[in-house]
């Protein structure tokens, strides 16, 4: 039995984007610890500053702000 190998996202570092349509605006800062939602990367929410650990699945379906 061989196992799979399993190449992680790459992490958009710097990359600007919003939760959902209409929600405030994140940087992605970097990755971050495996959590129990999966993969999750460093953000950093703009309007107040703060950084958390955010689910990548999540990030990779939130929208760009150009």
């Amino acid at each position: 039995m061989s196992a799979a190998l399993v190449i992680p996202e790459p992490v958009p570092i710097g990359t600007i984007k919003t939760f959902g349509d209409y929600g405030p605006m994140y940087e992605v800062v970097s990755p971050a610890p495996r959590g129990t939602k999966g993969e999750m990367v460093r953000i950093r929410v703009l309007f107040t500053n703060e950084e958390l650990d955010y689910p990548m699945a999540d990030m990779l379906a939130d929208p760009l702000k150009l």
